[in-house]
């Protein structure tokens, strides 16, 4: 009888060090699971600070560029965004006018930060005006005037999180709904054209990113006209 109840003890003694190990698993794996979620916020925070200051960055670096070559008594015409990687905009300048050649504005050709947009690239274009920015009026899309349309760096379909962040920098309060027409996809050929118009309440700014048909989509005034 004594040795039975031995094997008694020591058979509970091993289902509460199970229970224990099953325990202390569990609450390892919901500690780890927290900090892993905790982690995750944070650099998803992060990640999308970083691609609004890269892409702001960027678009500061092609209006110097811009400004530079027209220092050099390149007309906004002559200037070029031809180079390899993005088709439709070739128009017959030499080296010395485009912005991505080392001889011209010494820029190098960026895609956007991954996760930022939807993976469009760039578009550089002189077929849009921002209401009240330079010369151009609310209506300066279709006033048959084309000198007050804008030389404008744009991205589509950005992240909601990066737009916030880009008007942040901007001080514009949150994701602010355009009213006019948002910003055009054609390409700079050396012309300009009335096009489409972009109109945020608050405005206007000279850059920033806005709202249009469930879409987010940044914009850069590179010359205001």
């Amino acid at each position: 009888m004594p040795q039975n109840n031995r094997q008694s003890e020591q058979g509970n003694i091993f289902i509460i060090i199970l229970m224990g190990i099953i325990l202390f698993a569990a609450l390892s794996f919901s500690i780890s699971r927290g900090m892993r979620s905790d982690t995750t916020s944070n650099l998803s925070n992060q990640e999308s600070a970083l691609a609004a200051s890269d892409i702001l960055a960027y678009a500061q670096k092609i209006e110097r560029a811009v400004n530079r070559l027209r220092r050099r008594g390149i007309s906004e015409n002559d200037i070029s965004f031809d180079q390899t990687f993005v088709a439709g905009y070739t128009h017959g300048q030499p080296d010395t006018n485009k912005i991505f050649t080392t001889t011209g504005g010494a820029v190098s050709w960026q895609s956007p930060p991954a996760g930022a947009n939807d993976g469009s690239d760039w578009i550089f274009t002189g077929a849009t005006c921002i209401a009240d920015v330079g010369t151009g009026a609310t209506g300066c899309d279709s006033d048959a005037d084309i000198s007050n349309e804008e030389l404008i760096a744009t991205l589509g379909n950005v992240d909601t999180a990066v737009c916030t962040e880009i008007n942040d920098r901007l001080n514009i309060s949150g994701i602010v709904a355009d009213t006019g027409g948002g910003a055009s996809t054609t390409k700079y050929q050396g012309a300009f054209a009335d096009g489409t118009e972009i109109i945020m309440a608050g405005g206007p700014f000279t850059a920033g990113c806005f709202s249009r048909s469930g879409n987010n989509h940044f914009y850069y005034a590179l010359i205001e006209r």
